[in-house]
């Protein structure tokens, strides 16, 4: 079936399945009031309530909400500010089509508080800072105290003694070693959450799990799985390191070359895991970059993936018989990006490009439009304000995309210039995920 109807949703990753919040959150209740009005929220639990509200009732959008380290504090600071000044003083004011359930409207205000505003960035930096200093307190009282006592994970023996002289125990008596005590935290809850798993019989590195303990003892033996699982996220907040920031990661990527046109839409590269022991001397953003740990570029009609531009091109051209070269020849670098996400966007609703047609299944979209041949994208579709944000907000084929009279690597000068237009651009895409939400 054909359909001219438009649809809205929220920024789409390529690879990553969920949001990273900030690693300072806690599950602890704590009631937060509207910025704006009378109305409390218990948070984290009604945090998205909370956010909707904000937008639909007064059509404010905070920033990047979820990296806030004390959401309630944040609020309550901006409480007392929004006394003094009204919204426009402190947000970027944009004007959209959109009323905020979604009707058609011209000229729609909307406010955008972010870390654009300097005062709001400080904000940021200092609720960050005062939760590092209380854990710092609490990683401290850990090393210090003397008086924990907790049973044995594995035997009978109960340790009354520091957790530094527990997890001693595990290592060499059951050659479990977690991490050194110095660069763990809430090493009381880590105990419990390991406990918890194994009373469920399940293994602590695969999450496995087993008919009874036996099985799971001999697995957990043989497989080498006595550790928890560094690729495991749930085990982040007990690690000190991922609190305080490493500025040496452990898989490094590739630069890739970036026109400044392409910076303005903030392609965002999945930070790795950070390790420690990195030599210091070694120059963090350049050393030991190779091809294999390189960041995924993703074909336009299908879900394959190369680390190389070329190789991409090469694939659609081969497999779907659509040269991106040819398609958007004599076109700026603003009409590209346009086609891109245009694409992106038909693709993702598994919707023909030419004729329109909806399809229940991405391989029946795939051979249509190569046994129609419907590669021809209609200037009156595409070419409209919306395909200025990208569809997935870490798609790497924006950052290739360039003038064809422009070089790899622009000039300073050109930089400077496009600055207000990438706030502004970065601002109308984060409100247009709200909308689309």
């Amino acid at each position: 079936m054909a359909t001219n109807e438009k649809q809205f949703f929220g920024p789409l990753t390529l690879h990553q399945k969920s949001e990273n919040p900030s690693i300072f959150k806690t599950d602890t209740p704590n009631e937060c009031p509207c910025v704006l009005c009378d109305e409390v929220y218990v948070l984290p639990a009604s945090e998205k309530q909370f956010l909707t509200h904000l937008f639909m009732e007064h059509r404010l959008v905070i920033g990047d909400a979820n990296q806030i380290a004390d959401l309630p504090g944040y609020m309550k600071y901006w409480k007392l500010r929004f006394k003094d000044q009204n919204l426009p003083f402190f947000c970027t004011t944009m004007l959209l089509d959109n009323k905020p359930d979604g009707t058609k409207s011209k000229n729609e205000e909307y406010f955008l508080l972010s870390d654009v505003l300097p005062e709001e960035k400080e904000l940021r930096l200092n609720l960050r800072q005062s939760k590092l200093e209380t854990l710092l307190e609490r990683h401290a009282f850990e090393r210090e105290d003397k008086e924990y006592s907790k049973e044995c994970l594995f035997c009978r023996f109960v340790s009354n003694d520091t957790r530094a002289s527990y997890l001693k125990h595990l290592y060499e008596k059951h050659n479990f070693h977690i991490a050194k005590p110095d660069n763990l935290i809430f090493i009381d809850d880590l105990i419990d959450l390991i406990s918890s798993k194994l009373d469920k019989l399940q293994c602590i590195f695969c999450e496995g799990l087993f008919k009874d303990r036996t099985i799971l003892k001999e697995h957990m033996r043989k497989k080498g799985h006595k550790r928890i699982n560094p690729v495991n996220k749930e085990y982040d907040k007990f690690f000190l390191v991922n609190y305080i920031g490493d500025k040496h990661p452990v898989n490094k990527q590739k630069p890739y070359n970036m026109s400044s046109s392409s910076k303005m839409y903030n392609i965002k590269v999945r930070e790795e895991e950070y390790e420690p022991d990195s030599n210091i001397d070694s120059d963090p953003e350049w050393s030991e970059w190779t091809e294999e740990n390189g960041p995924l570029i993703t074909c336009l009609l299908c879900e394959h993936t190369d680390v190389e531009y070329e190789n991409i091109l090469d694939h659609m051209e081969k497999k779907h018989e659509f040269s991106f070269s040819k398609a958007t020849t004599g076109l700026n670098f603003y009409h590209k990006i346009k086609i891109v996400n245009y694409i992106r966007r038909l693709i993702h609703l598994k919707q023909c490009l030419a004729c329109e047609t909806k399809f229940d299944a991405s391989n029946n979209l795939e051979k249509h439009l190569k046994e129609m041949k419907h590669w021809i994208l209609k200037k009156e579709k595409w070419d409209q304000p919306e395909y200025y944000f990208p569809t997935y907000e870490d798609d790497l084929f924006l950052c290739f995309i360039h003038d064809e009279d422009e070089s790899w690597w622009s000039g300073d000068e050109r930089e400077v210039e496009n600055q207000n237009s990438m706030s502004d651009n970065i601002s109308k895409e984060m409100a247009m995920a709200v909308l689309g939400d």
